[in-house]
């Protein structure tokens, strides 16, 4: 951080010396003559306040993650689907195959999907992950890292604007809206919580360049670059975002063009912006020169020819206006997974009423800075809308959790806002007592909510814990198995195919099954099927293995693998309790039944095959499709089966 940049270092100060757009919270705007005097370096006293209270309020903001982690020390945690992938990934990055791009993704047929457009995510998580020893453990610190980083940069951003009042207020909404995502999510590198916080800084840092601070565009860049290619939900949002405001940029330059030195500023960072741009984005072009085809055709065709018609504009809005509430921040957010867009949308519309009144109080009263900042924020709304209405196939609650941040930005200029208008009607000693006071209840949220938070934070746990816990199981048997010499395939020595069926997670346990024993030093592969997950480098075909390692998941694959010649069972287990597993076959029985009633016999077969696909069918009830989420959650029983190469032929 630079809390040596001082208002009025910004193109906008330099070329267009009209005040108030550095002043503190509330203050009233400068004469031109004060804005130019404000350029001076701030006193040496000064500037080690601001950065103690800088330090101050992200040791606030990070202690309940910190209290996360020093739990979830304690608990081994076994990644699956997703997360495992990401792990792999990550390993990938100090390898000869490096990451070129994102996760995969719900994009296009499974075992030929696409993935997110860019592997930034991976490339920003290795170095706190091989520092703290390349474990599940430290892929949660470094997920914590980067959101710390993403805070503190925040802070900075709002330091440079207003000052050191204006930092509390951004500290007291990032305390309210951590606190609303939660430690679970806050310590999970899946991507599409990797840029929560990146999108705030990515927002201020636009708001920032409107108001001319060019060193804020390669900020900006690659905060946007981070959420675009880690998330693709980011994409339409971080792209017509940075378009807008390169073009007021750019035009606010272009008026001033007589004065050279801010226009050539300007310039300088904008060219260092797009260096930064360039940079970030090379891997995935690279995997679209030397790939047939490459992840960005793929997302191309796939987003050109979606296979499902998009929601539209109604849905939208109902969405948008349940992200409006901002009574959804004061508790830890527990969306609905499947229906983001239930709740009224009462509380939205008045919200949004009130933040539309605040834009003109701040129009009324002239605060550019404010408006700046309303204005980006009104972009960011309409880009949102247009974004959600764009999204085909379930409206899952992962696919708007940047809507949050807005509102929380929102949140933000109705209080700013308020602040100016109350300020205005005060004078003299009476003001700045205002100001203090303003200051103490900041100062109090961040301290509330952190402690509210760091307590919500102790009964953290690990994702998934019911197939981390199974998965441990059967991995740390079949390691056991495979270091065996008599193991089938050559045991240590061996090249393994691991193969499984899993009709319940769409092949969770067995992405994760891969990740540990990699781990441990085992040199496995993966079928074709699941190359787009585990990555290309890692399919292997049966003829260049020397042994297999089967997952199967279900009474029936097991009984299908123990009646197999020449296999071994190394590992088994079923998870749930005698009530658990009548449940669920209570349930199987009810979901059957109701497909038959809603007449979607066609879809009877995913039931045993497939619970996953079926609980994206669009076309199943909702009551059905609430029992098929409880059959995923209780599971079914896993065991590892290890043969020769020949035994993947029979299955």
């Amino acid at each position: 951080m630079n809390p040596d940049r001082r208002p009025g270092t910004a193109l906008q100060d330099v070329a267009d010396t009209a005040g108030g757009d550095r002043s503190d919270l509330g203050a009233e705007p400068a004469p031109a003559t004060a804005t130019r005097r404000r350029r001076l370096r701030l006193p040496t006293g000064k500037r080690s306040r601001a950065l103690l209270v800088g330090a101050g309020l992200l040791a606030l903001l990070a202690l309940p993650l910190v209290v996360a982690l020093a739990l979830l020390a304690q608990k081994r945690w076994y990644p699956i689907l997703d997360l495992a992938m990401t792990e792999l990934r990550i390993r990938d990055v100090g390898s000869s195959h490096p990451p070129l791009i994102g996760l995969v993704g719900r994009i296009g047929p499974l075992g030929r999907q696409g993935s997110h457009p860019g592997p930034i995510s991976f490339w920003a998580l290795w170095p706190m992950y091989r520092a703290f020893g390349a474990s599940s453990w430290a892929m949660q610190v470094s997920t914590v890292a980067l959101h710390l980083l993403a805070m503190g940069t925040a802070l900075w951003i709002a330091f440079r604007r207003a000052g050191i009042r204006l930092m509390i207020a951004v500290a007291a909404v990032l305390a309210l809206l951590t606190h609303a995502y939660g430690a679970l999510t806050l310590t999970q590198p899946w991507n599409p919580y990797l840029p929560l916080l990146c999108f705030i800084v990515f927002v201020l840092a636009l708001w920032s360049i409107v108001a001319g601070d060019a060193p804020m565009l390669p900020v900006a860049a690659l905060a946007g670059s981070f959420c675009a290619q880690t998330h693709v939900p980011y994409l339409g949002l971080v792209v017509g975002l940075s378009a807008f405001t390169v073009a007021v940029a750019s035009w606010s330059a272009y008026r001033q063009r007589v004065n050279r030195a801010a226009l050539r500023r300007y310039l300088t960072w904008l060219a260092i912006a797009a260096g930064v741009t360039v940079v970030v984005w090379i891997p995935p072009v690279i995997d679209q020169i030397v790939h047939d085809p490459g992840n960005l055709s793929v997302l191309s065709d796939y987003f050109r020819n979606p296979p499902e018609a998009p929601v539209g504009l109604r849905r939208a809005i109902d969405v948008i206006f349940v992200h409006l509430n901002p009574f959804h921040l004061v508790q830890e957010l527990t969306t609905d997974r499947t229906q983001v867009e239930s709740g009224s949308s009462v509380p939205g519309v008045l919200f949004l009423g009130v933040w539309i009144a605040s834009v003109v109080a701040a129009w009324r009263v002239r605060n550019r800075t404010i408006l700046r900042l309303d204005l980006v924020l009104g972009v960011a709304l309409v880009l949102a809308l247009v974004s959600t209405s764009r999204i085909f196939g379930l409206v899952w609650y992962y696919l708007v959790l940047w809507a949050w941040g807005i509102t929380s930005l929102m949140i933000l200029a109705i209080g700013w806002t308020a602040a100016v208008l109350v300020r205005r009607r005060l004078e003299g000693d009476a003001a700045a007592r205002a100001a203090r006071l303003g200051t103490a209840v900041l100062v109090a949220v961040v301290v509330v909510l952190s402690a509210v938070f760091t307590y919500n934070a102790t009964s953290v746990d690990v994702p998934a814990p019911r197939l981390s816990h199974t998965l441990g199981v059967l991995t740390r048997r079949t390691a056991a198995a495979l270091d065996r010499p008599s193991a089938p395939g050559g045991g240590r020595d061996g090249r393994y195919l691991v193969t499984l069926r899993d009709p319940v997670d769409i092949g969770a346990m067995g992405y994760g099954l891969v990740n540990e024993l990699e781990r441990r030093g085992f040199d496995v592969g993966v079928i074709e099927g699941y190359g787009p997950g585990a990555t290309r480098y890692r399919v292997r075909p049966a003829a260049d293995a020397t042994g297999i390692v089967h997952l199967a998941i279900g009474p029936e694959d097991i009984a299908t693998w123990r009646a197999k010649a020449d296999v071994r069972q190394v590992a088994a287990i079923d998870p749930r309790t005698p009530k658990q597993r009548n449940e669920f076959d209570l349930l199987h029985t009810e979901v059957l039944g109701g497909l038959r009633n809603a007449h979607l016999t066609d879809l009877l077969p995913t039931v045993d095959e497939n619970l996953f696909r079926l609980g994206l069918d669009t076309r199943v009830p909702d009551s059905i499709r609430r029992r098929v989420v409880r059959m995923t959650d209780l599971g079914l029983p896993a065991a590892v089966f290890v043969g020769p190469r020949e035994a993947v032929t029979e299955t």
